[in-house]
């Protein structure tokens, strides 16, 4: 974490057990109102400290109502760049630990494009972790053991069918009352300083996506028994998607 960074902000609960700590800092939680907050570092590939400080902020915080992780990779994305290479590297050992936590909502970024999911969760089998392309501690900023890895046709192929790890549980838009499963969402540039392709073929877990190529920005609403989140134009300020909200009665 840079020394800008620090002189800036105040990282409440920072988790400093992280046994794979990288530059970008350490995982930490938050309440605010009736939700808890769990930004976790996935710059970090061992999953097991982020499944410990997910269970941390929990124990700390077992009686709010909203559980909202956020995270910068985006394992159920529909960027060009990583939504099917090393966003997703993560996505077969995450999908179970947020469901056996009752994650509600994951915050994502990385792919600088906008796409919402319907409600997944694990499909419950075994699935290959593909450490060989991990480095410990990885910054995040390089893949070069995975992108040549991608370049042999039967390594992606099987990397791929792998990734097929999540069940969708509910295709309802709008409002969904007691839905099952995590509802994913990947954020598009804020700032217009850099955008990217959609992938050329929807992915069957996407529910809406979008590129128009100008900055974006998501309201999220917490209400007692709701939980809303609508994404808009930064220069028109007209939505881009329909809101989507789950409530829970």
């Amino acid at each position: 974490m840079t020394t800008g960074y620090q002189n800036h902000f105040n990282v409440p609960n920072p988790f400093t057990d992280e046994t794979n700590p990288t530059k970008a800092g350490h995982g930490y939680y938050y309440t605010y109102g009736n939700a808890l907050f769990i930004v976790i570092n996935a710059n970090n590939y061992n999953v097991a400290d982020h499944q410990k400080l997910i269970e941390k902020a929990i124990k700390a915080h077992p009686d709010t109502k909203w559980r909202v992780v956020v995270m910068h990779q985006d394992i159920y994305g529909s960027g060009l760049d990583h939504s099917d290479s090393d966003g997703i590297l993560l996505r077969t050992q995450l999908t179970p630990i947020y469901d056996a936590n009752k994650i509600d909502v994951v915050l994502q970024g990385h792919d600088h494009t906008y796409a919402r999911t319907y409600q997944l969760s694990s499909d419950g089998k075994q699935h290959a972790t593909f450490d060989e392309v991990k480095v410990p501690g990885q910054s995040g900023q390089s893949h070069k053991l995975l992108s040549t890895a991608l370049k042999n046709k039967d390594f992606k192929a099987n990397y791929e069918s792998q990734n097929i790890c999540y069940t969708i549980e509910d295709m309802s838009q709008g409002v969904l009352h007691n839905p099952k499963g995590v509802f994913y969402m990947s954020s598009n540039s804020a700032t217009g300083s850099k955008f990217y392709n959609l992938i050329p073929q929807q992915q069957d877990y996407i529910a809406a996506r979008s590129q128009t190529w100008r900055p974006t920005y998501s309201v999220v609403r917490i209400t007692d028994n709701a939980f809303t989140i609508t994404t808009y134009d930064a220069e028109t300020g007209t939505p881009i998607d329909s809101a989507y909200s789950i409530v829970k009665d």
